[in-house]
């Protein structure tokens, strides 16, 4: 938890150094090209059958992968769980 902690606090800070303001519309869309990038990495070209095949709501994964809705943290563990990864790796920058 304590990785996570200094994990969130660094990319906070970079971000708001970089930027001067968090965008969180574009950290949501940044996110939804992670979440795309790692389905299709796992060999998933349709979102619907990913989220079929791993009890996930077509719609929220729908969503999330296109950067239109806000994610909760136990929705960003079940994802992370989905692709075999913990958090941390599941937010890293490099697939």
């Amino acid at each position: 938890m304590v990785g996570l902690a200094l994990f969130c606090t660094y990319m906070y800070e970079e971000k708001v150094a970089s930027k001067g303001q968090l965008d969180h519309d574009q950290e949501l869309m940044e996110l939804g090209r992670r979440i795309r990038a790692l389905r299709i990495s796992k060999g998933y070209k349709s979102a619907e059958k990913f989220a079929l095949d791993h009890n996930l709501s077509r719609v929220h994964y729908g969503r999330w992968g296109a950067g239109k809705k806000n994610i909760t943290y136990k929705s960003l563990l079940i994802l992370a769980r989905a692709h075999g990864m913990t958090l941390p790796e599941f937010l890293a920058v490099e697939i």
